[in-house]
């Protein structure tokens, strides 16, 4: 039997590929094709570790793995013959550059609707408590936002947990359908214009936790969740997301688990880093069609990795990412000051407009500045970690500029009023 006959054969024992399977595949084929073709700029320093090719009597036929690839792709039921996690990453930030960037005008909202559980653990039982969450989120920073979560279930890891929790007196878990609905502070997106498009450097700032909001403990295990929590980001730029998922293409332990299903059931394609040191494996599931991330899982590898016994397998997190949306309001039934105005702050560290500044947006700006006082993030130069405050406008907009100091005059002396919410 020759090789095209041994194709024939192994695809005939297949279901037919999807149309997405088909994309898919031609997209690994053409960028198989392409890494293979020599090239004058250096091998990255770090490389992402490659699977084996199932061989098929015809092993080291570069063709013929090609071949397999476009028969089988990601839906034909092969799930052994996956291309290298490097290949399907780089091809899908190609498809993530292409991608329309989001355009907001001011004042609008990102709506993001989710499905998501975390692991409550109290040190002696634990309780898996789903929930159904949409937020509304202020781009601009000048409105206050919304987020409203109804809580399903909660249902326990494993018999042994609800034993534990029978035997601490069985307390009151979350009521299934309870409704949390509230408003938040504008802001607190990460500023995408400042991140560099250039993977390695997007790398090194992320890996630095030099990310204002991209922050965590050090490690490769918490650089892949990192990752995860800026690609859910809608708002970022084609670029930055492409970026994303080249520098994951480079990350030493990434896995490719190929076609899988989201938590809620949709196809994509997933990959995957043990956390060892936890026990943990976390997996970020995407849509290769889109590049968008679809969802987010983690499950025990090894026992007792929270210091309580569950099977290996055992799913501890996950979330799925439904809907985003741009829209003009916070949508019916919002809690009050959900959608309100409210005022950009500038907080300065003396009495100068040239003098270092933080901007936040806040109803109150002597109290918001404040604050930032006393958590350090503002430093005065004779060394007052809780100075009074001046707070001065323009008299036009609602932006106020927050001084240290207790004249009342001191506005004035700015070319400033004082400041009228």
């Amino acid at each position: 039997m020759n090789e095209l006959e041994l194709l024939q054969q192994v695809r005939s024992e297949l279901p037919p590929p999807g149309a997405r399977s088909r994309a898919a595949a031609r997209g690994l084929l053409m960028a198989r094709i392409e890494a293979s073709t020599p090239s004058a700029s250096p091998r990255p320093e770090h490389r992402a570790p490659r699977r084996r090719w199932l061989s098929l009597a015809v092993a080291g036929a570069a063709l013929v793995a090609a071949l397999v690839v476009l028969a089988v792709g990601f839906g034909g039921g092969g799930g052994e013959l996956q291309p290298a996690v490097g290949q399907v990453l780089r091809q899908t930030a190609e498809v993530a550059a292409a991608q329309e960037p989001l355009t907001m005008a001011p004042g609008q909202f990102l709506y993001v609707r989710s499905t998501s559980a975390y692991l409550l653990f109290n040190g002696k039982w634990s309780v898996l408590v789903p929930s159904r969450t949409e937020t509304w989120a202020s781009m601009d920073g000048t409105r206050k936002g919304r987020v409203r979560r109804v809580y399903g279930k909660p249902r326990f890891v494993s018999a042994g947990q609800r034993a534990d929790w029978v035997a601490a007196g069985s307390p009151p878990l979350s009521e299934a359908g309870r409704i949390e609905d509230s408003s938040i502070s504008g802001g607190g997106m990460v500023d995408a214009s400042k991140l560099p498009t250039d993977p390695a450097a997007l790398r090194r700032m992320i890996e630095a936790r030099e990310i204002p909001g991209v922050e965590g403990p050090p490690g490769e295990a918490e650089t892949f969740t990192l990752v995860g929590d800026m690609l859910r980001q809608a708002y970022l730029s084609p670029q930055v997301r492409a970026a994303l998922y080249r520098l994951t293409a480079e990350l030493p332990g990434v896995e490719l688990l190929g076609e899988v299903r989201d938590p809620v059931g949709r196809a994509g394609t997933g990959v995957a880093y043990v956390d060892r040191a936890r026990g943990i494996r976390k997996e970020l599931i995407f849509d290769p069609a889109t590049s968008a991330l679809l969802g987010e899982r983690e499950s025990i590898v090894r026992a007792a990795p929270f210091g309580f016994e569950a099977p290996v397998g055992t799913q501890v997190g996950y979330a799925a990412y439904l809907e985003s949306a741009v829209v003009d309001s916070v949508g019916e039934g919002a809690p009050s000051g959900a959608g309100s105005r409210e005022n950009s702050v500038g907080c300065y560290d003396r009495q100068s407009l040239k003098g270092g500044v933080a901007i936040i947006h806040g109803n109150d700006p002597i109290a918001s500045c404040a604050e930032l006082w006393r958590e350090g993030v503002l430093d005065a130069p004779d060394g007052d970690s809780s100075p009074p405050l001046v707070a001065c406008g323009d008299g036009r907009s609602s932006v106020a500029h927050v001084f240290p100091g207790a004249d009342p005059a001191l506005c004035g002396r700015l070319g400033f009023l004082p400041f009228r919410p």
